[in-house]
């Protein structure tokens, strides 16, 4: 009979010890993604920031499965906050860069406009 109590209260403490466990695995897959991010997010493509978005939302529905602690809470947050101000750094970057190409458009569209009114 002790032999079954103590065999209970191992299952019982693994059990409750996985669950634990559990709320922690999507915060750790979010700072593992913002650690990727953050080493990389300047060598990214399209298809990787899509990717990324992907994960990311993948872990947040992953997340909305856990009550967490006001200290989690935070952490979350802080993470969240780092990879926001990633993913708007990139954005800023391809929407300056678009900027930047539909100004040598627009000049080039003028420059071939005053060329063929010059040839007739």
């Amino acid at each position: 009979m002790k032999k079954f109590n103590v065999l209970l209260a191992a299952i019982a403490f693994s059990l409750g010890f996985s669950s634990c466990e559990n709320s922690k695995t999507p915060i750790g897959e979010l700072s593992s993604l913002v650690e990727r991010v953050e080493d990389k997010y300047d060598e990214f493509t399209e298809d990787d920031w899509d990717k990324i978005a992907s994960e990311y939302e993948r872990i947040e529905e992953e997340m909305s499965k856990y009550e967490f602690t006001d200290e989690e809470l935070k952490e979350i947050g802080k993470l969240k906050g780092r990879i926001y101000a990633k993913m708007t750094k990139n954005a800023v970057k391809d929407f300056s860069k678009q900027l930047e190409d539909l100004g040598k458009q627009i000049e080039g569209g003028v420059e071939g406009f005053f060329e063929e009114l010059k040839e007739d």
